[in-house]
């Protein structure tokens, strides 16, 4: 799946804005007909949660109906007409005019349906959608499932197992786009940098048999490569080498474009599209983590899609403060806890440099899941779409294939091995993990994966307020973890909550000072150690959760305010960042 791209053989319309919208409380909207006719009681916003728009959604994980009408131009009638959708948490179904068109399961990835059999060119069509966000064992992430957690929240409000507030409704762009009959469907482009000179593969799927030849120019510079098509030939492999290369990094962030064209046998350009992509090389040797061959050190944090009034809704001025802050702490990394980001995100990411641990939503599995058919086939689903979606950015320097999960079962082995191996089936360039959030020496997953990710919350969860303890308590248990599996080491999460403005002396719990030491002297014990690849703070910015007693509305282990205002660990630790990397 391609991003919609404006071309000269593709338009593209947003259908971002106000929709008419009506939650669909007894889950009869379908008898009633409301795909092709909403009882719309108000309007709502998309891109946007629906949860923090109006008081009475706040609470609401049911199912909610959104409607539009469209007008679709003449001049698309020889072309295919797509309607996408960036996400949609959790069940997507949509009518056009009336007429079914598609369903989608998965609240963070994209999805797209052919509608041009659906379209009445030249008039107002009518756009249908059903999302419903309904809280249940089976969908991912799973919820619902408090007699098999080992760590909880049982008794919160919502009543979702994993530690962030479970949004829905449409969260990332809708758009129409149009391509011609025949199109580029695919590209992925895959990297190396050998003896200075940049090595990349291609693969470019077609749809359509009315094109004679597939043209590949990667923009300033010499290269050109020309296929002949053969008959029904509907994928094109080849590879092409950069001299004189620009390695992507984040001190040089430099992308190149590689135009693609379809030709007929005339040399008329039926369709084209550009790829950007970024030549670097990611590898894992001697428990270091190699970029371009370069031993780096990954500072930054665990953080989450989470903004007041937008709850997951994609933002560009989001997204743009996000980064700015992350530049100005001097983090270099981050992971996209605990689902996929959207598309908008990782371009960004591959623009300035980001370096990226994209992650499934697979938060908590329980013991259950891993003799669930059905879950087992929702997951290699979503790993397929993921690696699909996200294989040309060059942020992306791993993957990890859940958070947080009971992996300490017999049952845990086959599972985590089968999704190890559908993962490295898809991406031979990347490595591989999944964190684990208790001690290791029972777990049965962690020794399938490239290296090991630690959520670790000494000095909190456990030895609260006894900050000494806990940090030699970490220092214990990371030389331990290394011992036992041999494989480098990133703590993905440690850190402590901290209410803004509360301050106290000597440290204690909930104070800004606790938070600031906590973070600091705990970073310094894990980059201190000759194994370990990097370290996440939990988290960037304090998140809404569902209401427990320990949340105070909001999970505060942030170092900036939801709002995005630091709090006195941010500036401790960007002291620290920017003296490594001998900056003020």
């Amino acid at each position: 799946m391609l991003y919609p791209q404006l071309t000269a053989t593709r338009q593209l319309y947003s259908l971002d804005g106000f929709w008419r919208f009506a939650p669909d409380h007894h889950n009869d909207g379908v008898s009633n007909d409301w795909h092709k006719q909403l009882e719309a009681d108000r309007e709502i916003s998309v891109q946007a949660s629906w949860n923090e728009q109006y008081q009475d959604l706040m609470h609401y994980f049911g199912i909610g109906w959104y409607e539009r009408d469209v007008m679709i131009p003449n001049s698309l009638k020889d072309e295919r007409i797509w309607l996408r959708i960036g996400a949609a948490n959790y069940l997507t179904t949509i009518w056009v005019n009336g007429e079914l068109v598609g369903e989608h399961e998965g609240g963070h990835l994209p999805f797209e349906f052919d509608i041009s059999k659906a379209i009445i060119l030249g008039r107002a069509n009518r756009i249908s959608i059903r999302v419903d966000a309904t809280i249940t064992p089976d969908r991912l992430p799973p919820g619902d499932v408090e007699s098999e957690m080992i760590i909880g929240f049982k008794g919160q409000f919502p009543n979702n197992y994993f530690d962030f507030f479970p949004y829905g409704g449409i969260n990332r762009p809708v758009n129409i786009f149009s391509t011609p009959s025949s199109y580029i469907e695919s590209i992925q482009l895959t990297t190396d940098l050998i003896d200075g000179i940049g090595k990349v593969s291609f693969k470019v799927g077609i749809s359509g048999q009315s094109t004679a030849s597939c043209l590949l120019q990667v923009e300033h510079t010499s290269i050109s490569v020309n296929h002949s098509l053969h008959e029904d030939e509907l994928t094109i492999v080849g590879h092409f080498d950069v001299f004189d290369v620009r390695p992507w990094c984040p001190a040089d962030p430099y992308l190149y474009a590689l135009k693609v064209s379809l030709l007929d046998a005339n040399g008329h350009v039926v369709d084209e599209y550009t790829q950007s992509f970024g030549i670097r090389s990611v590898k894992i040797e001697d428990a270091k983590l190699l970029l371009n061959g370069e031993p780096i050190f990954l500072n930054g944090f665990g953080m989450h899609e989470d903004f007041p009034v937008l709850g997951k809704g994609m933002n560009h001025a989001v997204i743009a403060k996000d980064f700015n802050l992350l530049k100005w702490m001097g983090a270099n990394s981050i992971r996209t806890s605990h689902y996929p980001y959207s598309d908008e995100f990782l371009q960004y990411a591959d623009r300035t440099g980001l370096l990226v641990i994209g992650e499934t939503p697979f938060v908590g599995f329980v013991p259950s899941h891993y003799t669930d058919d059905i879950i087992r086939e929702k997951a290699t689903r979503v790993i397929s779409e993921m690696i699909h979606r996200d294989y040309n950015h060059p942020s992306i320097i791993a993957w990890s294939l859940a958070n947080e999960g009971h992996t300490f079962v017999p049952e845990a082995d086959p599972f985590y091995k089968a999704l190890y191996d559908h993962a490295r089936s898809l991406d031979s360039t990347r490595p591989i993990t999944i964190v684990n959030c208790l001690d290791v020496e029972d777990d049965y997953a962690l020794k399938h994966f490239d290296f090991v990710s630690l959520n670790r919350y000494y000095g909190w969860y456990e030895q609260a307020a006894r900050l000494d303890e806990g940090c030699a308590m970490l220092d214990q248990k990371l030389d331990r973890c290394y011992e036992l599996l041999r494989k480098p080491i990133i703590v993905t999460e440690f850190g402590a909550d901290a209410v803004a403005g509360v301050h106290t002396d000597p440290p204690e719990l909930f104070s800004e000072e606790y938070q600031a030491e906590m973070v600091t002297r705990q970073y310094q014990i894990i980059a201190s150690k000759p194994y370990t690849i990097g370290a996440h703070v939990w988290s960037f910015a304090d998140f809404k959760t569902s209401q427990t007693p320990s949340r105070v509305v909001v999970n505060r282990k942030g170092l900036f305010t939801r709002e995005r205002q630091p709090k006195l660990a941010a500036h401790k630790l960007r002291e620290i960042w920017l003296k490594e990397k001998g900056e003020k």
